[in-house]
C-alpha cells in the first residue's frame, strides 16, 4: 500500500487539479509519501516539485483509500494554499488547471471520492 498526500487548493469557487497529459485525467495536486516524511511534508515537497509552488498545508480532510488495477493506496488529503496564481506544471507529462468545483462532477477526476468530498464542503 502506498501513502499519498493530497492537496486541496480552492480559490474563488475553482480548484486546482494536475492533469496526467497521455491519458486525460484529472487528480489533486500532490504524490508519494517517502520514507520518514509526514504527509504534510510530502506534499509541501511535491507541490514545490510539480508546480514551483510555496504551500501552506491547512486542515486535514481525512483519509480515503483508492484501489484500482493492482495497485492500492491511502491518501491523505488536506486543504492548501499555495503562492502563486497561475501554477505552472513543472514536469513535462502534468498539466495544471483550474477546474470550477461546481463542475468535478462531469470532470474526470481520480480518485472519484476525493472529488465527491471536495464538492460536498461547499
Amino acid at each position: 500500500m502506498e501513502a499519498i498526500a493530497r492537496g486541496v487548493v480552492v480559490r474563488d469557487g475553482r480548484v486546482l487539479l494536475m492533469q496526467e497529459v497521455a491519458v486525460g485525467y484529472w487528480f489533486f495536486p500532490g504524490g508519494h509519501v517517502e520514507a520518514g516524511e509526514t504527509p504534510e511534508v510530502a506534499l509541501v515537497r511535491e507541490l514545490r516539485e510539480e508546480l514551483d509552488a510555496g504551500a501552506t498545508v491547512g486542515e486535514r480532510l481525512g483519509e480515503l483509500e483508492n484501489v484500482w488495477d493492482g495497485h492500492h493506496e491511502i491518501n491523505h488529503v488536506f486543504t492548501v494554499v499555495i503562492d502563486v496564481e497561475d501554477p505552472v506544471s513543472q514536469e513535462p507529462h502534468l498539466a495544471a488547471g483550474w477546474h470550477r468545483v461546481a463542475d468535478l462532477g462531469v470532470t474526470d477526476v481520480r480518485p472519484r471520492a476525493l472529488a465527491d468530498l471536495v464538492q460536498s464542503l461547499r
